[in-house]
């Protein structure tokens, strides 16, 4: 029987566009197609390897190596393309706090042949957060990694780039273009000051000519660089306020959470347009009234979310680029009978406790993923793919397991890693599958 026209295809059969990665990857052994092998700055052998999971379902990545340090797990630091940045910790396994000098960083390049991966020279600063660093394909081979780094000024920052030839960095100092841009209202409430100045919560690439990339604080603003040119500069681009937030505590507004957690942006190649993802909780209490601390955050319940998306095709100095794509309420979408059994989530969907949206790569399906938890620090989390069309429709549920909530960085990072690696590896494939 032709399995093109007549047969069934097997479930995990089909190496997907992208996979959704668990940031901190396993200290252990998975070798398959995907291992690539380097040593570290001591000559230890070290391998990475990947099991790749159709989204939603978590994919991780393995590290082995006798030199990693057990209290530090290794973390993806960002992923583009056939690409993606790795911060292993090598310290002593009898010291626990020697993270900031024992970082060794690694690109991997994923390859249907032979997966390849790449020691970096020491950078500047001992350790990047995920949220500073971004990559930069580039023809050949080649690649760049540039990091944008606060150094006490809002119209200048620092700017370290390195290059995949030379094997070095570069470090300058990089200016915003005059006149000065400022995103702000007039008048920022009390308790949202966090907005007073840019700080990085996601990097997104562009590409073009230029490498320009672009360092975005989801509460505020954008940073784009062109960080191939000889004297590059910074512009800015603001976002969508977070007018809700703003507004509440009698206009005293309340305190900004790591943007990450409400928000997600990529940048659309096929349209040439950024996408902003938001999502909006409707909690009793409200989270800024409830009791500080674990035991209240438990006490808050759900009562319905919203999630919207944007995009702006102009990447220019006025909000009024933005324009609202969809708006799809928890309460509305479509979802089966049978997912909340299935999918054995505690409650019905429009009661989770939402997190962390992620964008499908260039807008495909119109999909964005959510994390999604019983309460907001409850332990056990899921991955939902909802489809933003038509009202909106719960397309999978998977079953993330015990995953204690991070309230500085993300869970996970979409990767389209997978469309470069072995298409004869197959995929396992048992996410809760709700659509066609």
């Amino acid at each position: 029987m032709s399995s093109s026209t007549g047969g069934r295809r097997r479930a995990g059969s089909r190496r997907p566009s992208h996979v959704l990665l668990k940031v901190e990857a396993v200290v252990g052994v998975h070798q398959n197609r995907t291992t690539a092998v380097s040593v570290n700055r001591k000559g230890a052998p070290i391998e990475v390897s990947f099991l790749l999971k159709p989204p939603p379902q978590p994919s991780i990545v393995y590290v082995d190596s006798e030199d990693v340090n057990p209290f530090f797990s290794p973390l993806i630091l960002c992923s583009v393309d056939d690409l993606l940045l790795l911060r292993v910790n090598i310290g002593s396994k009898n010291y626990h706090m020697s993270l900031e000098h024992h970082n060794d960083y690694y690109v991997y390049r994923a390859a249907a042949a032979a997966p390849a991966l790449h020691r970096l020279e020491s950078p500047p600063d001992p350790v990047f957060r995920g949220e500073d660093v971004g990559l930069l394909p580039r023809p050949d081979g080649r690649f760049t990694v540039a990091a944008l780094m606060y150094i006490g000024r809002n119209d200048v920052y620092e700017l370290q780039v390195y290059d995949s030839v030379t094997r070095t960095w570069t470090t300058r100092k990089v200016s915003v273009e005059p006149p000065q841009w400022d995103p702000l209202p007039e008048r920022i409430p009390m308790y949202c000051d966090v907005l007073l100045r840019h700080h990085t919560s996601a990097v997104i690439t562009i590409g073009g000519e230029g490498g320009t990339m672009a360092w975005v604080d989801l509460w505020r603003s954008i940073l784009i660089c062109d960080v191939l040119l000889p004297n590059p500069s910074l512009r800015g681009v603001p976002v969508p306020l977070p007018l809700t937030q703003m507004s509440l505590n009698d206009g005293l507004g309340v305190d900004l959470d790591f943007a990450g957690h409400s928000r997600g942006i990529s940048f659309n190649r096929d349209k040439g347009c950024l996408m902003l993802v938001h999502v909006e909780r409707n909690e009793s209490p409200p989270l800024h009234v409830a009791i500080r601390g674990l035991h209240g955050q438990e006490k808050i319940k759900v009562l319905d979310w919203e999630v919207t998306t944007w995009s702006n095709t102009k990447l220019s100095d006025s909000l009024e680029d933005w324009h609202q794509e969809r708006s799809v309420q928890a309460s509305n979408i479509t979802v089966k009978a049978d997912v909340i059994e299935r999918a054995r989530l505690p409650c019905r969907p429009r009661n989770l406790s939402i997190c962390q949206p992620t964008l499908s790569p260039n807008g495909e399906d119109d999909v964005v993923y959510l994390v999604a938890r019983e309460n907001y620090l409850h332990p056990n989390a899921w991955f939902l793919a909802v489809d933003m069309k038509n009202q909106g429709t719960l397309k999978h549920v998977a079953p993330i397991g015990i995953q204690a909530h991070s309230l500085y960085h993300r869970i996970c990072s979409l990767s389209r890693i997978s469309k470069y690696t072995n298409p004869k590896k197959r995929l396992n494939s048992s996410a809760t599958d709700l659509g066609n």
